[in-house]
């Protein structure tokens, strides 16, 4: 790929459009760039030279060009033909350059372009837009009403740590509130405890026909989940007390 084709593909916008933008056929003063397109595209098909155009067959084609593709650009004809070469047109490419084949490689072309470009202009209407301190604090409500509230009701009746990434997220949320504090050797102590939870689940699933290792090393995403469950579970009392959680709701901290 040639230095500027570099440069144009780092572009934000697709290649079609940026293509498109360039001169157009029609704008040109002479027509040799339509020959040095058409000798590239002998190269990109591998037409070999007994099987080139004659010079009145050029002409032809030339003409054709003129009559019917002048509000191309010469790059984006040969960009055309590289995606039809790369099976992206869904046409069947030959070793063949004829005013047929031309027509349809552009005509396919032009519905491939028009797509991408629908495509562009839709991303960019699509804007993020930052929650107001309202929507946050209605987000917050509804995390709290039908995901906190039911844990802590839940949690009276469990005999060991709820291991899910809805439970880590509760636990997030207090630890993001400061709710939960731990020590370094607390810390220590549920990386440990939720080490040994994963050895257990890994030979449970293996008993039950799993094809695992039981050796599998536990990844750092997998130890803050049954670390961060482990300790929600121990510490859930403490943060009741703390936040002065009730089943009819929640009470700010005073």
């Amino acid at each position: 790929m040639k230095k500027n084709e570099v440069a144009i593909s780092q572009r934000a916008e697709p290649l079609e459009l940026v293509y498109s933008k360039q001169t157009k056929i029609k704008q040109l003063d002479e027509h040799s760039s339509i020959s040095t397109m058409i000798n590239y595209l002998y190269v990109l098909l591998n037409i070999k030279k007994d099987n080139q155009l004659n010079e009145i067959e050029e002409s032809v084609l030339n003409g054709f060009i003129l009559s019917n593709y002048q509000n191309y650009t010469t790059d984006e004809i040969k960009h055309a033909f590289r995606l039809a070469v790369a099976g992206k047109l869904q046409i069947d490419m030959y070793q063949k350059l004829d005013s047929v084949t031309f027509g349809k490689v552009l005509v396919n072309y032009n519905k491939f372009k028009q797509l991408k470009i629908k495509e562009y202009t839709m991303s960019k209407k699509v804007k993020k837009t930052i929650p107001t301190k309202i929507e946050l604090t209605a987000i917050e409500a509804e995390f709290i009403k039908n995901c906190v509230l039911p844990y802590i009701e839940e949690r009276k009746e469990l005999k060991e740590p709820k291991i899910d990434f809805g439970t880590l997220a509760i636990f997030d949320y207090f630890w993001k509130r400061k709710s939960i504090k731990l020590t370094k050797k607390e810390i220590a102590k549920y990386k440990d405890l939720g080490n040994k939870a994963w050895i257990e689940s890994l030979k449970k699933r293996r008993s039950l026909g799993e094809r695992i290792n039981i050796d599998e090393p536990m990844g750092n995403r997998t130890s803050k989940l049954y670390s961060s469950c482990i300790a929600l579970y121990d510490k859930i009392d403490d943060i009741i007390e703390l936040e002065k959680i009730t089943e009819m709701g929640w009470d700010a901290k005073q």
